[in-house]
């Protein structure tokens, strides 16, 4: 594969990620295809209609087999050719964004256990296609939620931008979600990571605000998606509140997914011995909690404090003598004589 072509398929997966989270009337109302204007990608009835299904959701023991059709309608004005295959789910790291691994990452879970019959139709103008599939689950599937997708690859470049000095062609997507839960157990858990506090102090504390970013990392451990609750707030030295942020519903966490919570912090304090918790809530009893401490010091004001005690305490006494010794000198050769 060419670089230019790698560089599309790449740019292919950040343009379905960003179709299967952006809100919009394709994909608001359950019954609707999921789709970008140009074509459509949704559960099948075999009639020929519309199914009134959003997506695909099966309950299914390991080893079973079960069988299912996905219609891929071409709203266009010319024929397209797909490439259609199942992908694993997961989410962008920064906004917990649905999104599915693009043709290039071989998948791992439910994407590789998804046959399609057809995996390369050219439906016509205006037409659709009712594409069969069988999705196989080992033997040895772990119980809970197994999440992914059927998409619906245009394999024509339909523009090119240029990135630097490179070319780089672009290519859509968009994809059916598949919800698979695996018989067995469920268990949820989560867990809060890398909780810490970064800060920019002024040089003269007290009179400019300071800035300040909270970050850590919501991590899915068990086995089904959660769309936990976070809580943070900040207190100081005898557990004062110095600050308590609105509540935040954070988006659906996938089963062995992570991503990263970043909050500013306005004017965070310049003396204090401050504690940061964070606190994850969710159904089913779950409760998560994490906590971080630090000292602020203004230390640059002490340092710069600390520089002119220096100077007076060392410097100014020189420059006193040595003026002293100038001015006794000029007054003995100023003097007066008879």
């Amino acid at each position: 594969m060419s670089p230019r072509h790698r560089i599309a398929a790449a740019a292919a997966a950040v343009g379905l990620a960003a179709a299967l989270t952006a809100p919009g009337p394709a994909a608001a109302a359950p019954g609707r295809a999921t789709g970008n204007g140009a074509w459509s990608v949704e559960p099948a009835n075999r009639s020929g209609a519309p199914a009134a299904r959003p997506s695909f959701a099966f309950d299914a023991p390991p080893g079973a087999t079960v069988r299912d059709s996905v219609r891929i309608s071409n709203l266009t004005g010319a024929p397209i050719t797909f490439r259609v295959y199942g992908a694993d789910a997961y989410n962008t790291p920064r906004d917990a964004g649905f999104a599915l691994r693009p043709p290039e990452e071989r998948p791992r879970d439910v994407g590789a256990w998804i046959s399609l019959k057809s995996s390369s139709p050219k439906i016509p103008a205006h037409g659709a296609k009712e594409i069969p599939f069988t999705l196989k689950v080992p033997a040895n599937a772990t119980p809970g939620e197994h999440i992914g997708g059927v998409v619906a690859l245009n394999t024509a470049i339909e523009s090119v931008q240029r990135d630097g000095g490179a070319r780089v062609g672009i290519r859509r997507a968009v994809a059916a979600r598949v919800y698979l839960r695996v018989a067995g157990p469920l268990t949820p858990g989560l867990r809060a990571d890398g909780l810490g506090v970064a800060r920019t102090e002024p040089l003269v504390p007290f009179a400019r605000h300071e800035r300040g970013t909270i970050r850590y990392t919501v991590v899915n451990t068990g086995n089904q998606r959660i769309s936990p609750t976070a809580r943070v707030r900040a207190t100081g030295v005898f557990g004062h509140e110095i600050e308590r942020w609105p509540d935040q519903r954070l988006p659906e966490i996938l089963p062995g997914e992570r991503t990263e919570i970043t909050l500013p912090w306005d004017d965070p304090p310049a003396l204090d011995a401050v504690t940061v918790r964070v606190e994850l809530v969710a159904a089913g009893g779950i409760d998560v909690r994490a906590q971080t401490r630090f000292t602020a010091v203004p230390w640059p004001a002490l340092l710069t404090v600390a520089g002119i005690v220096f100077v007076l305490w060392s410097v100014l006494p020189r420059l006193i003598r040595r003026w002293r010794e100038r001015a006794g000198l000029a007054a003995r050769e100023t003097g007066v004589f008879l």
